[in-house]
């Protein structure tokens, strides 16, 4: 990857708001949360791809008019980026998975939600790639998938 100073704030601000007429035509909740002003030195083309992957998961998985939020602060040293959907409660088993290639919580619903199935372990390799961490939690009908960089 070729490194340089970016601000990550605007990359995803500006990434996020592509998903807002998505979001709105299936009348789902769409909020964006990010602290100004924080920059990052890594692959800018790479990480808005990052911040893509993670919200077209949770556009196709929120359910019907189902809430997604997008939030990046500063955390110590480092920077977390996150993303909430409302989604069906997933196993704990299943979290694990989450990151596996070609692995889907519910294969009944492939034809509807469209895809591979290997976004989210695109998402793991980019991560990886900027030595950051990437994880999933779920509880009260929310998935969670935080990324510290």
């Amino acid at each position: 990857i070729t490194r340089v100073d970016f601000s990550l704030s605007d990359a995803v601000q500006e990434t996020a708001e592509e998903f807002l007429p998505v979001a709105q035509t299936q009348e789902k909740t769409f909020s964006i949360e990010v602290e100004p002003g924080l920059t990052y030195c890594g692959d800018e083309r790479s990480l808005r791809r990052l911040v893509s992957l993670l919200l077209d998961n949770a556009v196709k998985y929120s359910g019907e008019q189902g809430k997604i939020w997008v939030g990046l602060q500063k955390q110590g040293r480092n920077l977390r980026l996150t993303v909430k959907n409302t989604a069906e409660n997933i196993a704990e088993g299943d979290l694990s998975r989450l990151f596996e290639r070609f692995y889907r919580g519910d294969a009944s619903r492939n034809s509807q939600t469209g895809g591979h199935g290997i976004g989210l372990s695109v998402a793991k390799a980019i991560t990886e790639a900027h030595k950051g961490k990437i994880s999933a939690y779920g509880s009260e009908g929310t998935l969670t998938v935080t990324v510290i960089l």
